[in-house]
């Protein structure tokens, strides 16, 4: 298929949640649990399967749910792996910037193109009551003293990066009352810097599109729309057709952990034994056999023996939680772990093509 018969689902901007570590809460943020990161083998996988189903990718983001600049080894590491799959698609990172001007060459040497930072003040009195904490590095430090460091941060990160040809947006959100009337001289400062655009959103802020004119006298400035997010498989929510893995001829079965046998609801690294599922002679999905799993320990040994000897004909494990070594011992051999929590045979189903509507019949 060439790329004129294209159709519009099939062309993909892609966001790869590989970040585990946060480095800062706002105060407008609800307190809630952390989504879980991709491992790097994992965003590969996922981009690989995604052009085996025929879709272009056009775009790549590596974003959070942490920073993708606080986990900077894991996403240099991300980018080293992902170099085969860049294939002509703009390659670009969200983050605050704190830590860019420190890997900015590397960024640029892996193909990074463009850099969303996130600022949203220029001033160390509004970055306190946006902000409930910042952690410049490995230590929390007095918020004062972090928003300090944030700002400067921030502008060093911005001069740096485009310095070594790195396109430098500016991603600012408006909060009434506390920075919205500060825009202008953010714009001025972040044009003098270097940046090459700014987009700004905010709820609760009227005339938005007059104010980005305005705003454009000083810096280029859109309204942000974020694009509509695809969750990558093995993540909460992903159990769509794009999404999922599919078996093959050498994997052709499923493993489950489950504490009941009716619910994916253990943490793999408990887990005494897998439950495989796979197809009969008629094609069926249902539970061919259990088997034993390695005992705790061993690090990484353990994960490794367990692919060997348990999941060998494996192209899925589902669980409800499980850590990054096994995903990412796992991911490299071609088996995605699917973090959920829900029925086994209805999962199951849908990894087999069948909705929820089939039932095993025994």
């Amino acid at each position: 298929m060439d790329e004129g018969t294209l159709t519009h689902s099939m062309i993909l901007d892609i966001k790869l949640p590989v970040a585990p570590l946060v480095n800062h809460r706002l105060a407008r943020d609800m307190e809630e649990k952390q989504a879980t990161a991709l491992v790097p083998a994992e965003a590969v996988a996922w981009l690989q399967a995604l052009r085996k189903g025929g879709r272009v990718i056009e775009r790549i983001e590596l974003c959070g749910p942490g920073d993708v600049l606080a986990s900077a080894p894991i996403t240099l590491a991300c980018l080293e792996l992902l170099q085969p799959e860049i294939r002509g698609a703009e390659l670009s990172l969200t983050t605050l910037g704190l830590g860019g001007g420190e890997i900015a060459a590397d960024l640029a040497r892996l193909g990074v193109k463009t850099v969303n930072m996130l600022v949203d003040t220029v001033a160390v009195e509004t970055a306190m009551k946006l902000y409930t904490w910042i952690r410049p590095g490995k230590k929390t430090v007095p918020l004062a003293k972090a928003a300090e460091i944030l700002i400067r941060g921030q502008a060093e990160a911005v001069q740096t990066l485009q310095a070594v040809g790195i396109r430098v947006v500016i991603r600012t959100t408006l909060v009434p009352g506390v920075n919205d009337d500060e825009i202008s001289v953010l714009a001025e400062k972040m044009a003098g810097l270097g940046a090459a655009a700014m987009e700004i959103s905010g709820d609760g802020i009227i005339g938005m599109e007059e104010l980005c004119a305005l705003v454009s006298k000083l810096l280029p400035t859109t309204v942000y729309h974020p694009a509509p997010n695809l969750p990558p498989p093995g993540m909460p929510h992903s159990c769509a057709e794009i999404s999922m893995p599919k078996p093959t001829r050498e994997r052709p079965n499923v493993a489950v952990v489950s504490t009941n046998g009716m619910d994916v609801d253990m943490h793999l690294g408990q887990a005494s034994q897998v439950l495989i599922y796979g197809p009969r002679e008629d094609g069926l999905a249902c539970l061919l056999k259990a088997r034993q799993t390695p005992d705790s320990g061993g690090g990484s040994s353990r994960w490794q023996t367990m692919a060997k000897e348990c999941l060998h004909d494996c192209f899925a494990l589902l669980a409800s939680h499980a850590g990054d070594a096994p995903r990412k011992e796992f991911a490299e051999l071609g088996i995605q772990v699917i973090l959920t929590e829900d029925n086994i045979e209805g999962l199951v189903d849908v990894l087999y093509g069948g909705g929820k509507k089939k039932k095993c019949k025994k």
